[in-house]
This record gives C-alpha cells, sequence and structure tokens, in this order.
C-alpha cells in the first residue's frame, strides 16, 4: 500500500471523487482525476480552459511594461514614438 500526504486541496478532491462514486486510483494524480471527470460528466474541454488560464497567469507574473518604460527612457526621443508602438503590438 502506497502511503501519500495529501494537503486540504487534495483532501477535498478524493473525498469529491469519492462522494461521486469513482475509484480514486493512487497513481495518479487527484487534480487529473477531478479534471477527467468533468470533462466526462459534463463535456467540458477544461484542459483547454486551464492551459489559457495558465498561459494569463504567466503573462501577468511575467510582465516587465516597468522594464520596458525604464529602458523607453533610455531611448533617443525620436525612437520613442516607434517604440511604443512596437511595445503595444506586442502586450495587447
Amino acid at each position: 500500500m502506497r502511503l501519500a500526504t495529501l494537503d486540504s486541496l487534495s483532501l477535498k478532491i478524493h473525498s469529491f471523487l469519492l462522494n461521486a462514486g469513482i475509484t480514486v486510483d493512487p497513481s495518479v494524480s487527484h487534480a487529473a482525476q477531478v479534471v477527467a471527470y468533468f470533462e466526462q460528466e459534463y463535456g467540458l474541454n477544461l484542459m483547454g480552459f486551464f492551459e489559457t488560464e495558465w498561459l494569463n497567469e504567466q503573462l501577468d507574473r511575467d510582465d516587465v511594461s516597468e522594464d520596458f518604460e525604464h529602458a523607453r527612457d533610455l531611448l533617443d526621443p525620436v525612437r520613442r514614438k516607434a517604440f511604443d508602438e512596437d511595445l503595444s503590438t506586442l502586450l495587447s
């Protein structure tokens, strides 16, 4: 028997799966099992949703707009308009 330490979210997912009548497979993560449950039960494409959410979080976390603002201050004033246009295209 494999022993696993579960955090509170894992415990909630584990309990949810058991209450939903799902046999919990200890070799598969609880998160993967709950995603599979909602995809099978409701026909949802959760992985696409999670990928989009993950990408948005990464973009928010890696927001470098302040770095660009500092770099803009170092530019020759003649080049700032083109820099602003490039940055607007990149970050929108």
